[in-house]
């Protein structure tokens, strides 16, 4: 699991099981008031937990380097 921080608000990448296959979910929770705000998960599956991970990561940074460019 990686995390992203900003404040009490973290991006968290996860993998979860799916028919076989793995899927990455990218979760933003506000820990300052105990809510998750936004959960994603990947249209795409993949063989290993591993790929899903990594998949998930790279696109947490694409996400907050879109976020900083704005």
């Amino acid at each position: 699991m990686k995390a992203e921080t900003k404040g009490d608000v973290r991006a968290v990448v996860q993998t979860a099981e799916q028919a076989g296959a793995y899927v990455w979910v990218i979760t933003l929770v506000d820990f300052g008031i105990g809510e998750v705000k936004r959960s994603l998960v990947s249209d795409e599956s993949y063989v290993t937990a591993d790929a899903a991970r990594d998949a998930g990561e790279a696109r947490l940074k694409a996400l907050a380097a879109d976020r900083s460019s704005r």
